[in-house]
């Protein structure tokens, strides 16, 4: 009798419509074994053959974005934002690495990651040669930092080549221009309720001091801050609006359940502000506290950067959360009478007297209430305790705008109250007195 014999593979091929596969990982095996049916003059019979295994190895592939092209000013910083795909079958790394030519060069070009996308190094973060491991599929974005040299001329460019490479197999690359010409630069201040050299916040950015305003509100209640961005500069810049309680900005933070939204003059809400060369356009920064938020004070900085060149500025604003009953604004100011006669040397301030308080000399204390509700409030009386270590001194008598006010003798220790009474929302009210360091 004829044998009649079937092989069967033991595996199945399966593709999709097009023919195309997704990557396999690297590592998986793939275990065949063979099979065969026959039938001779006992019946049908199968036997099977032994198991192969195939353990897939790992290849390269690699999509680095497109990149761009800006304007910088002579000396100024660019950064250039990219992203790297792993479209290999296993995790890998990639090495970073330019090349740039044109009628400049660019100087001191470094890699640093861009961990939210926005086209800016992250704060604090080192500069970077290697990425970290990228997972299948997974995505890496960088920016390029660049700077211009400070005696390139204006309308000359650059061409910046961006390479990035699989560590697992450097030959497998891919590669972006970013180009650059050379404009008059954007020079940023971002000041408060006004600009130029008056305004608050004029000039670069210090740290340390107070906020600049503290403004009162209560829980779930928005309180509306008005800044400047003035662009000082020979070009027109786009400068990203960001809100943290970290001065350094190495995360933009804020309490839980607070929000900021930033407004153009004509009350929309924008995330950047385009700003020409000399111009000086309002932003206004409306902070709202969560509707638990506990009472206290709570420094805000507001920070506007340039996403082509870097050029920043930012101010420290405060934010005091009152008890919903209670939206009586205290402010407390003193200067240097060093003589006694009751004329101050100076202003009003709420900073540390560091001259010219010996003993024997006078201080002069302002004390200013202002109702920031939107309710009227009564009954209001201003108290100040004379401190330790001075004497009432009434060379310039106690004073108040509203109501009375009651004083020590010359002198004597004790206490300064104005009984002010009703005060409006808006309304103020400035209580003043002196006190002499005990000789």
């Amino acid at each position: 009798m004829k044998t009649r014999l079937t092989l069967v593979a033991a595996v199945a091929i399966m593709a999709t419509a097009n023919g195309a596969y997704a990557a396999t990982a690297a590592g998986t095996q793939i275990i065949n074994k063979a099979s065969a049916t026959y039938s001779d003059s006992t019946g049908v019979k199968t036997v099977e053959s032994n198991t192969v295994v195939t353990t897939v190895q790992q290849v390269a592939s690699l999509s680095l974005s497109a990149g761009t092209s800006k304007s910088g000013a002579a000396g100024a910083t660019v950064s250039y934002p990219h992203t790297i795909t792993n479209n290999s079958n296993a995790a890998d790394s990639f090495t970073l690495s330019q090349t740039n030519a044109g009628v400049f060069q660019m100087a001191n070009v470094q890699f640093f990651p861009d961990t939210n996308g926005d086209g800016i190094a992250d704060d604090g973060a080192p500069a970077i040669t290697v990425t970290p491991s990228v997972a299948v599929g997974g995505t890496y974005k960088f920016v390029a930092v660049a700077t211009l040299p400070a005696g390139a001329a204006t309308g000359a460019t650059n061409a910046l080549t961006v390479k990035a490479a699989s560590v697992f197999a450097n030959t497998v690359s891919q590669t972006a221009i970013d180009n650059t010409t050379v404009a008059a630069g954007a020079a940023l201040d971002m000041t408060a309720n006004g600009f130029g050299s008056t305004a608050l916040g004029y000039g670069a950015y210090v740290d340390g001091g107070a906020a600049l305003e503290n403004k009162t509100t209560t829980a779930g209640t928005m309180t509306r801050f008005t800044l400047y961005l003035s662009n000082n500069g020979g070009t027109q810049d786009t400068f990203n609006l960001q809100a943290s309680t970290d001065g350094s900005f190495g995360a933009q933070t804020l309490p839980e359940g607070w929000t900021v939204v930033f407004k153009d003059a004509n009350n929309q809400v924008i995330t950047a502000a385009t700003v020409a060369a000399g111009a000086h356009p309002v932003i206004y920064a409306e902070v709202t506290p969560s509707a638990g938020a506990t009472v206290g004070t709570t420094d805000i900085y507001f920070r506007a950067i340039s996403g082509t060149t870097g050029v920043t500025d930012k101010i420290r604003e405060a934010v005091t959360i009152a008890a919903a009953n209670s939206l009586l604004e205290l402010v407390k100011e003193q200067a240097l009478d060093a003589d006694c006669n009751g004329a101050i040397e100076g202003a009003f301030t709420k900073d540390p007297i560091t001259g010219g308080a010996v003993p024997g000399a006078c201080i002069r204390y302002r004390i200013t209430a202002t109702n920031k509700g939107a309710t009227q409030i009564t009954a209001v009386v201003m108290t100040d305790n004379i401190p330790a270590n001075t004497v009432y001194h009434d060379a310039a008598a106690a004073s108040t705008l509203l109501g009375s006010v009651l004083a020590p003798l010359n002198g004597l220790v004790g206490s300064v109250s104005a009984n002010v009474g009703a005060l409006n929302p808006g309304q103020s009210n400035t209580m003043q007195f002196g006190v002499k360091i005990n000789p």
